[in-house]
């Protein structure tokens, strides 16, 4: 009789110590960032959604179009300029002595005579060319016209992706809203469940129920766990999104 009863007793207290195992390991807290906790999570608030937008104005997507259409509108400047190619100016200049060296004989009695003459004198010389290219030149307006298109499709391009941008941050901001509202209620319901665990844990010592009752409110815990911890991933995927899309920090610590 009394091996019966010691076996019963072990019996007792290995099921409650698999059941407590669990649960341990459910309190415990989950190893993230202090300003991505649940409590930060909960006290967090959105920004409104006009500061996100405004901030997504000065992301670098945006800044590669600006230096893109910068460059482009220098090129416009170079092609409405080429018309100085077809004039061409010169100009020299030029400062010397002229002389000259001239020797006389008047005989073999005569000595020989030289003489040497010179003057200063300077040469200079100014004129102007004209080339035109009639290729270049009845093409220049369509050239220009070219040119400003290809602005005017960088900038129709940086609007496009920037209307695809809002768009994407309005669906983040959505979503973000949705599941902090989410996060209220996952909290409360693992509450509730955990606390209904505590009580069925005390009732199955008392023996007022089953292993399969303690079970039962074992399965609603962990499932309430689940739903919390998904609810927060989803949370803080959303956030850490929007704060790259639109370079505004969200949650500080």
């Amino acid at each position: 009789m009394c091996t019966y009863l010691y076996k019963k007793i072990f019996v007792f207290l290995v099921v409650v110590a698999s059941l407590l195992a669990p649960k341990m390991l459910v309190s415990q807290e989950i190893d993230v960032p202090e300003e991505y906790s649940t409590d930060n999570l909960l006290r967090m608030k959105l920004p409104p959604l006009d500061l996100l937008l405004e901030g997504a104005r000065n992301s670098s997507q945006v800044e590669f179009y600006n230096l893109r259409m910068e460059g482009e509108q220098l090129t416009l400047k170079t092609e409405r300029r080429k018309w100085q190619e077809y004039f061409s100016f010169y100009a020299s200049y030029q400062y010397g002595l002229l002389a000259t060296n001239t020797e006389t004989d008047l005989g073999s009695t005569y000595p020989m005579m030289y003489q040497y003459s010179g003057t200063a004198q300077s040469w200079y010389s100014v004129g102007a060319a004209v080339r035109l290219p009639l290729d270049q030149l009845f093409d220049r307006r369509n050239r220009i016209r070219r040119q400003e298109i290809k602005i005017e499709e960088t900038l129709k391009e940086r609007e496009l992706w920037y209307d695809e941008h809002k768009m994407r941050i309005i669906e983040l901001y959505t979503k973000a809203i949705e599941m902090s509202n989410n996060l209220k209620y996952a909290v409360e319901l693992f509450s509730v469940s955990d606390a209904q665990y505590e009580l069925a844990q005390k009732d199955y010592i008392l023996g007022t129920i089953t292993a399969q009752g303690l079970n039962v409110a074992k399965s609603q815990q962990v499932t309430a766990l689940l739903q919390l911890e998904r609810v927060k991933a989803e949370l803080n995927s959303a956030i850490l999104r929007l704060e790259i899309m639109s370079g505004v920090k969200i949650i500080r610590n």
